[in-house]
């Protein structure tokens, strides 16, 4: 089993998640690696990644400047080797006490398992109005379907993530591409824990232009 996080200025949340996570893999799989991707952060992330690399099992990859979440991603898949691979953030809203349910799905048989929100409370109106609205358009024809409140937060088989890997689109958007390589997925719900520390770098703007990514890609 692989586990790809993306890493932005998140120094401080590291040594609270990765404790965390080796504590639920190791008694899970029998060989594992998690790897961190450092997308150009301006703290202490890349030194907090050199001390945490030199842990059996846990390998960093440094980004040359900050390409944004869907690149780091990339990048990670590109590293990953496990006949599984699981992708988190490392803000803590994704429990890794959720992985055993996820693999559990594998097991039964899904190729890709995804959480997908229980609910969206917790957000702004302008967040829940806007992902409505993302949604109702990006999903109005029958090119594709993303399943509304998924996000990166999964488990693929090795398949699956090879399909990935050998589309050649370098601007990614990864919520369209899950659903276009297709495979049987199946959805669990969750509700995200509160973020650990440090705040969300996608700003209302930055959330336009990442729809408009989606909405052109994957819509006439």
């Amino acid at each position: 089993m692989s586990c790809v996080i993306p890493c932005r200025n998140e120094a401080g949340n590291l040594d609270l998640l990765l404790p965390r996570l080796l504590a639920v893999l190791e008694p899970l799989a029998p060989s594992w690696e998690v790897i961190l991707v450092d997308d150009g952060s301006t703290d202490d992330t890349p030194q907090r990644l050199v001390e945490w690399a030199r842990r059996a099992g846990i390998r960093s990859v440094e980004l040359s400047r900050n390409f944004g979440k869907e690149a780091a991603l990339t990048a990670g898949l590109q590293t990953a080797r496990g006949e599984v691979v699981v992708m988190l953030d490392a803000d803590l809203q994704h429990e890794p006490e959720l992985i055993p349910t996820l693999l559990e799905k594998w097991r039964e048989g899904a190729d890709s398992v995804y959480a997908v929100r229980s609910n969206r409370a917790d957000e702004s109106l302008f967040k829940r109005l806007g992902a409505r609205g993302f949604y109702a358009l990006v999903n109005a024809g029958d090119r594709v379907k993303i399943p509304p409140d998924a996000g990166d937060f999964r488990l693929m088989d090795r398949a699956v993530v090879e399909a990935l890997l050998a589309l050649p689109e370098c601007n990614r958007f990864m919520k369209g591409l899950y659903a276009w390589v297709g495979f049987r997925a199946v959805a669990v719900p969750y509700m995200p824990a509160a973020r650990a520390g440090g705040r969300t770098h996608f700003r209302p703007m930055r959330l336009v232009s990442f729809a408009l990514d989606g909405l052109i890609g994957f819509s006439t």
